[in-house]
């Protein structure tokens, strides 16, 4: 089997790897009641991770793979959940250093600002692909911008127990009750 071939097997295999892992995390999400919570983590992680892959090409040329982006985002985002779930960390304000894990919650409009981070992420990574520096940089930079100003405008952080809500709709359309 020639090198190229062999090449082309493991990047299939490492592409079946990576897909069978997110839905893994996907099911355990959807198990727990929070696939809302996944998805909200998972975009706002991948348009952060490639503004940020962006704005590397733009500063050094260097062309981040978008996997790579994609993916370090991603996990950067879910770090607090896999810290609850496997060392049974609880959340706290101070895990909004892991991309505004917990403020992106409380911001204004929390879907809007993540396909928001998404959207103007990918374009800067498509622009930074055709050496379109100054639009890619522009579009990084508000993507970034975007989930930042979107943490610090979020409410304050519930501090007990009775402050966060205990009923998890399964639905999209589902209304949440948040009391207080």
């Amino acid at each position: 089997m020639g090198e190229a071939v062999s090449r082309r097997y493991g990047r299939a295999a490492a592409l079946a790897g990576l897909l069978a892992a997110e839905v893994s995390v996907a099911v355990a999400y959807t198990n727990a009641g929070t696939w809302w919570h996944w998805l909200l983590h998972q975009l706002t992680g991948w348009g952060v991770g490639l503004s940020t892959a962006a704005l590397v090409g733009v500063l050094t040329r260097y062309r981040v793979p978008a996997s790579l982006a994609l993916l370090v985002g991603q996990v950067l985002s879910i770090v607090p959940d896999l810290q609850f779930r496997y060392a049974r960390m609880p959340h706290e304000p101070s895990m909004d250093l892991w991309l505004g894990h917990i403020s992106i919650h409380t911001g204004p409009s929390p879907v809007l600002v993540t396909l928001g981070a998404l959207l103007l992420g990918g374009w800067a990574w498509i622009a930074m692909t055709y050496d379109r520096r100054g639009p890619a940089a522009g579009l990084a930079v508000g993507g970034l911008v975007l989930v930042v100003l979107a943490c610090l405008a979020a409410r304050d952080v519930p501090t007990r127990l009775q402050d966060y809500p205990l009923d998890t709709p399964r639905v999209l359309s589902a209304p949440v009750h948040i009391p207080g």
